[in-house]
Formats: C-alpha cells, structure tokens, sequence
C-alpha cells in the first residue's frame, strides 16, 4: 500500500508541476535578493529603464510607441503595490524595487512558459508528462543567463516581451494537438486558442514591435496544418478583430498626451493627432529605429550571433540549432522562421538596440537544446539501465555545471540590489530632508535636478515642491513665489534670470540659497546670544547648530553637524581678503578629519557662504549669513572660528573666536 502511494505521489504530472513551482520559487528567490533598489547617475539621464518608471507611476505615454497595454499593467502593478507596501513601512517605501518587480513578475511568466513547452516538446513513451527534469535544469540555466537576470530584476520591458514570444509558441503548441488535420471538425478549444494566438499577435503592435517577427511564420505553420481555415470567413473576422483589440489601447495614449503636452518630448506639433501620429510610428525615435541597411554591422565585435553563444555557451547554442531541427517539422519551422527573421533583422539594421531584439530568440535555442538532449537520454533508455542511468547521470550534471558557470560569470552584473555606483540620490535625498518653504520652486545643476524630481514625483518625497528651469523661475519670483537653489547653481540662476525679475539672495543652510522678490530681510529666527568683537568691524552676531540632514529615507548619511553664523559688518560688505575657518571642537579640542588624520576637521572659505548670500541693511552696517556642514563628526560640543589672511609666506590670525553650542 506504501509503495503505491508513493508511486500516485511522484506520478508524472505531480512530478512535473513541483518542478515547475520549483524553478519559478527558486528564480524568485533569487531575483528578490538582486532586485535593483538604486541609480546611478547614468540611469537617471535617459533610457528605457528610467521612463518606464516614470510611465507606470504618471500613467503617462513610455518611449515610442507608447507599450500602452504594459504601462496600464504596470500602473496598476506599482499603485497597489505601493499601497500595500505604505500599510507595512507606515512610510514612503522605496519604489525602485516595486517597479522592478514588476519586470520579475513577468520574467517568472517567462520561465514558467519556457518551462511548459520544453515539458511540450519532450512528450514521449519514456516520458508521458514531458522531460520535467531536463525542463527544470535548462529553465534554471536560463534564469541565471545575464541578459533575461538582469532584465528580470530592473524596471525595463524585455521580460515581457520573452514572456508574449513563448506564450505565442506554447499556445500554439496547444492548438496544433487540438486543431486536427483539415477535413477534420474544427473544436471549441482550437477556435478559442485561435483567438489567444491573434490577441497575442497583435500585442505585439502595442507593445515590442519586433515580436510580430514571429506572425508569418506562425500564420504559415496554422495554414499549413489547416489550409481549410481559409474557408472560414467568420473565424478570420474574429481573429482579425482578436488581433485589432490591443490597437485600442493607443487611446490611454493619446489621452494622457492630450492632457499633459509636457510629457510629449522634443518637437513642435500643431495638433495632439500631428503628435500622436508622431509619436505611435515611432518618428521621435526614428534615428535608432529607422531603416540604416548596414549589412552585417551587427556581427563584428561582440555582435550576434557571437552575443548568443557567449551567454549560452557554444555547446548549448550548436544544441539549440540541431535540436530546432529535430522539433516536428511545423514547430522548427515556427521556431527557426522567427530566429531566422530576427537574425536578418540584426543583420540589416546597423542602429537600434539589436542585442535587446534578438533576446526572445534565446529561450527557443534553449528549447531546441532541450530537445537535443532529451533526443540523446530516449535513445539510451533502451539500452541496459547502467548506460541509461549514465546517460541521464552525465547529462543533468553537465547541465549542473553549466548553470554554476553561468551564475558565477553572471551575477557581478546582474546583480543590481546596492550596487557601489548606486549614489545619485543620495545627495537629492539630504537636499530635501530639511525644512525648505512649502510649495518652492527648486533649482539645481542637471545631475540634481534629475535626482529631486525622481524622489518628488516618483519615490513622493516633498511632493509640494516643483523641480524648475531657470526660464520658468523668473515668472514664478514675478508672481511673489520663493525659489531655492542649490549653492552650486545660485550663481548660474542669478545670471540667467531676466532684469526684471532681480531677487534678493538668502543663505537657507549649507545647501540652499533663497530667491525672493524685493530686497534681503534680516531672519528674525535666530536665538539670542552675546556678541562677540573679532576685527576689521566684523562681530560675530549669532550663531545656531543642528545635525546635518540624514536623507532619509533614501538613505542614512553619517551624522554631521550644520553651523550656521551670523556676521555683524561695520561698512556694506565683507572685508576684502579675510578669511574664514571654521573648526568643530569636543572639550576645547580640535577635531581630527578621519579622511586625514594627520589634519583637523576644518572649512576655510573667503567670505561667508563664499559670496554667495545677500547683505542684510541694518543700523551700522549689514548683516550675512554664513552655513557649515561638517560630516562625519563626533559629538561636537563647540567650534574655532579664525579669520586670517594670506601672506607671501602662509597666513597670518587676524582673529580667534570659541563658541560653545547648545
């Protein structure tokens, strides 16, 4: 009795659907753990990763031509997630990782689909539910391959378009056994199928173009099944209308660029339909995907098919030819017709991201390879079961071995969970985590400004300010607005501001300066203090400290220290030549730097905020405001103010003052 539930327990189709939920739970596990959850600077300046996060967060139009259908799933994928998420952080989680998921969500699809159809193809007297352990090693050697990990674990859209080639294939494979031979009735299921197939085809025209490579071929193989479908006006219509139906996705597009023509990118159109027209043919990007016939520029260097066998191997790439041979004759044909019209496709056009079209071909040659092998064990399993049991033996663990090979050269690149170079928000993150004026406008150096508007608008950091250009600065200063820059960029917004739109400067802290209408105004938030004389008529004012901004919750910088002076200046502006250094101190005594131990925590600078501030009139003299961030720092309980100036030989003290913070 043991042994027949043993057998019912590890019957074919229960064997073959825990192998299945085994090779998408592992890949799970490991796109989880290299899920990508930062930029750098590169990924913040362009490219499809970074607009297709911008798409499903907005809800705006991706890249040309649009992948309506795939940005409408991903909105939906990001706001619910991102909900579900807030319950748990009760925060702002990260979206980074969320909006990758969404590429793993469809990366396990993928992997489950190739799964399927090697399950499919492998169907025999030995193995009645398919070769389930072959499938499962050779869909383990392709998750772990460096093109579909890293596209897996990053928010870009070529998962899925693997995922919509191999479920276009395996419902194909379903409808060639339920379709029969023509003259034959044609069943429900076939006809159903059918219209799966037409829909997935015209997908293709919402979303990666390319795909719809695989369309003559696929037609070719249906008709050569069943030549008398032709006869069947109404099942044609319906596919026809199947395949039309994702077309009407364009509307969300069309739409949405209606309503925000600042999502439309460069280019000057009369009408929305000028622009959309533009914009679904893929004009905007015709320059990387237009017609460049440069026959063979694809293959030299590290061009395909050498790209292929490289991440493949060559053993496995010379299967997956062979064993694309010895598919039945109308799936080789299927399968061989879509890789040979990608192959001519990367052969003729020397411009677009070629390596990225040819990606769904790899999981095909992988099906191919399957079969190859599986070819190799069924031949063996007539033989005596110690050269069976070898063969199969032999064959996993070459398949083993592979994988390991594949992981090892793999994973230094794939991996995108907190990569080194993965800093570019980190200094967005402090410039906004401090008390900026509700509903500023910001402006900053371009590396900046791509880095705040990402946490505003997508990660919701501040969402009430605006990120702004310095054309648009001037109106807002002109309407009795605030904007804020950064100290890098002040001098850059206070010369291309128009002459009518002159500001007052105003030092916010160590990383901002003010821009407001009209004249500066003395900041009446300072806490009281005792004055304290230096020389030249410069009195130390007031003075005030706190930690340094962390940047939370992006990231959590050593904590540092921000000081803030205020200089009292008998004259209208700070003395030509004198110097300023600034020393934290703990119980009176410097501070060393820990990037040099040999010198003391310091900032030297030739006038307060390095000119950067406005003077403040006041009785006798003006006011300015000085700001400091020193990061690391111990717990500081004071600071060394010297003024100096230069001589031939070094410096010379013009004034030492101490003050003790609170």
């Amino acid at each position: 009795m043991n042994a027949i539930r043993r057998t019912r327990l590890l019957s074919p189709a229960a064997a073959q659907r825990a192998a299945g939920i085994l090779l998408v739970a592992a890949a799970l596990l490991l796109y989880l753990v290299t899920l990508d959850n930062g930029f750098s600077t590169w990924d913040l300046a362009g490219g499809d990763l970074i607009t297709h996060q911008y798409a499903q967060v907005q809800a705006r139009p991706s890249n040309a031509p649009g992948y309506p259908l795939y940005t409408m799933g991903g909105w939906l994928w990001f706001h619910a997630g991102h909900a579900a998420a807030g319950l748990f952080t009760g925060g702002l989680p990260n979206p980074i990782p969320l909006l990758s998921s969404y590429s793993m969500l469809w990366a396990l699809i993928a992997l489950w689909l190739l799964y399927a159809v090697i399950c499919r193809v492998t169907v025999s007297s030995c193995y009645p539910a398919g070769n389930w352990p072959l499938a499962l090693l050779m869909g383990l050697f392709y998750a772990v391959t460096y093109f579909f990990w890293y596209y897996a674990t990053t928010s870009e859209q070529y998962s899925s378009a693997i995922a919509q080639t191999l479920a276009i294939v395996y419902l194909y494979l379903r409808w060639a056994d339920a379709a029969g031979r023509g003259g034959e009735t044609y069943s429900p299921a076939a006809r159903r199928l059918l219209l799966w197939l037409a829909f997935l085809c015209g997908l293709s025209l919402a979303h990666m173009l390319t795909i719809a490579l695989i369309v003559p071929p696929l037609v070719a193989v249906m008709l050569w099944q069943r030549p008398d479908l032709l006869r069947r006006p109404g099942l044609i219509a319906a596919a026809t209308a199947a395949a039309a139906l994702p077309l009407l996705s364009y509307a969300y597009v069309y739409v949405r660029g209606a309503a925000h023509p600042e999502w439309r990118g460069a280019g000057d159109w009369a009408t929305t339909g000028e622009w959309f027209w533009a914009f679904v043919s893929t004009a905007q990007g015709r320059e990387e995907l237009g017609w460049g016939f440069a026959p063979g520029a694809a293959f030299f260097g590290n061009g395909f098919p050498q790209l292929m066998w490289q991440e493949l191997s060559i053993p496995l790439f010379v299967l997956g030819v062979v064993g694309i041979g010895l598919l039945p004759r109308r799936t080789a044909f299927l399968t061989g017709g879509f890789s040979l019209l990608t192959l001519l496709f990367a052969w003729a056009y020397r411009f677009g991201n070629w390596y990225q079209v040819i990606l769904p071909v790899y999981p095909l040659l992988l099906v191919g390879a399957a079969v190859a092998i599986d070819r190799l064990q069924v031949r063996f399993l007539t033989a005596s079961a110690g050269v069976r049991r070898t063969v199969q033996v032999l064959s996993w663990l070459l398949l083993l071995v592979a994988i390991a090979w594949r992981i090892d050269a793999s994973l230094p690149r794939a991996d995108s969970r907190n990569r080194p170079e993965d800093t570019a928000l980190n200094r967005a993150a402090v410039l906004l985590d401090q008390p900026l004026p509700a509903e500023a406008g910001l402006f900053a150096a371009v590396d900046d400004a791509l880095a705040l508007q990402y946490l505003t608008q997508i990660w919701g950091i501040r969402p009430d300010v605006a990120i702004i250009s310095s054309t648009a600065a001037g109106p807002r200063l002109a309407a009795g607005g605030l904007v804020a820059a950064t100290w890098q960029a002040a001098d850059t917004l206070a010369a291309e501001l128009p002459p009518v739109s002159a500001a007052a400067r105003t030092v916010l802290g160590p990383d901002w300066i003010a821009f407001t209408p009209g004249s500066a105004r003395p900041d009446s938030d300072w806490p009281a203090a005792q004055p304290i004389a230096a020389a030249e008529g410069v009195t130390l004012a007031g003075y005030r400290a706190r930690p340094a901004p962390a940047g939370a919750p992006v990231t959590h910088a050593q904590a540092g220290l921000d000081v803030e002076l205020r200089w009292r200046v008998a004259g209208d502006r700070w003395p030509d030549g004198l110097n300023i250094s600034v020393r934290p101190t703990q119980a009176g005594a410097l501070i060393p730097d820990p990037a040099a131990p040999d010198a003391m925590l310091q900032q030297d600078r030739p006038a307060p905020a390095n000119g950067l501030g406005d003077p403040v009139a006041v009785a006798g003299g003006v006011l300015l405001t000085d700001a400091y961030r020193f990061r690391p720092v111990a717990a500081a309980d004071g600071v060394q103010i010297l003024l100096y100036r230069s001589t031939d030989g070094g410096f010379v003290n013009v004034a030492e003052l101490r003050v003790v913070l609170e």
